[in-house]
């Protein structure tokens, strides 16, 4: 786990608030360090129709030896959760939690990929297509090597698969 420089790390935090002008002050918001990765983050709050803009599902694990591979799970459109969240969404919702890394080294035109919450951001880009933009909660990685990116898919999609169990439950037992 080779954490890379602050300096680098603060570069693409100031690039990402130029970028994405989140409702946050940049020096308001701390760069955290997830301390079993060496990952570096920090949290925000962006106009859907800028991460509709600037960013994108597809977000491969490896860009440079795997670029058509990726660990996001295909959305589920027609399930009751979604329709629920689409629907929400189209009131006004504003959703939190959706997990990115900002990077261009693939797809340079969007730099916000996608790794956790592709529901929330179809959602929201919907939402749009209603003329609702609301301020949506993200997670943003820095700096990502090959391991850290693989590690934050797969949490981020184990989170997503487990909350999908639950409301699978509930719905199979609820008269």
């Amino acid at each position: 786990m080779q954490k890379p420089p602050k300096s680098h790390i603060e570069i693409l935090k100031k690039q990402f608030f130029e970028e994405f002008a989140p409702l946050e002050k940049a020096e308001c918001v701390l760069v955290l360090t997830d301390k079993k990765t060496g990952a570096c983050y920090c949290e925000c709050h962006v106009k859907a129709s800028v991460l509709n803009q600037l960013g994108t599902t597809i977000a491969p694990l490896d860009p440079d030896d795997q670029p058509d591979y990726k660990a996001n799970r295909d959305l589920r459109l027609t399930h009751p959760a979604f329709a629920k969240m689409e629907a929400d969404a189209k009131q006004g919702r504003s959703f939190s939690n959706i997990v990115s890394e900002y990077t261009r080294e693939h797809k340079k035109s969007q730099p916000l990929k996608i790794v956790g919450g592709q529901h929330r951001f179809k959602a929201l880009q919907d939402a749009l297509t209603d003329g609702v933009d609301e301020y949506h909660g993200i997670k943003v990685y820095f700096g990502l090597d090959l391991s850290q990116r693989l590690d934050v898919q797969l949490i981020s999609n184990t989170n997503i698969a487990i909350s999908l169990l639950k409301w699978d439950f509930r719905e199979t037992t609820d008269p």
